[in-house]
C-alpha cells in the first residue's frame, strides 16, 4: 500500500523532527492551517496552525533532550483523510530532571497537494499499564 508506506515515513518525520526539537522540520509535517489541531499530554486544546507552532516553540526551548520509541497500534486510511494510533515511550530531559513516559497517540493525516501532513496530533499519558484479567484500580 502506497499511501500506507508514505503516512508511516511522514509519522517517523514527525518524530525525527520532535527527537532534533527542530521547529522547521516539524512545521514541514504539518498541514499549517486553522483547522489543525493540537493536543500535548495534560494541555488544553490547541487549534490554528500558529497556537500550535508556538507551543512547539516553547517545548523545545524548555527540553534538553528526548528520545521516542513508538509502538505502532494501527493505521486506517480513507480517501484523503488517514489516522494513526501508536504509544510513545518517551525519556526526556527537563531542567536537570529526567522523565520517562507512555503517551496513547492519535495522528491524523491529510492528504494536500499529493503530501500526507499531518492535521491533529493528540497525546494522552497513560498512568499505568492494565493487562487483561486486573481489576484496576480500586474504586
Amino acid at each position: 500500500m502506497p499511501d500506507e508506506a508514505e503516512i508511516l515515513r511522514q509519522n517517523e518525520a514527525f518524530y525525527a523532527a520532535f527527537e532534533a526539537m527542530d521547529l522547521d522540520r516539524m512545521s514541514r509535517c504539518w498541514a499549517g492551517t486553522e483547522g489543525d489541531i493540537c493536543v500535548h499530554p495534560g494541555w488544553e486544546f490547541l487549534v490554528g496552525w500558529s497556537s500550535i507552532r508556538e507551543s512547539w516553540r516553547a517545548i523545545f526551548a524548555g527540553m534538553g533532550f528526548v528520545r521516542i520509541e513508538i509502538e505502532l497500534v494501527g493505521l486506517s486510511v480513507e480517501g484523503e483523510v488517514a489516522w494513526l494510533s501508536c504509544v510513545e515511550n518517551m525519556m526526556t530531559v527537563a531542567r536537570g530532571q529526567t522523565a520517562h513516559s507512555r503517551v496513547a497517540t492519535t495522528h491524523v493525516f491529510r492528504r494536500r497537494e499529493g503530501r500526507w501532513l499531518l492535521a491533529v496530533h493528540h497525546g494522552s499519558p497513560i498512568a499505568h499499564s492494565v493487562s487483561p484479567g486486573d481489576a484496576g484500580p480500586a474504586n
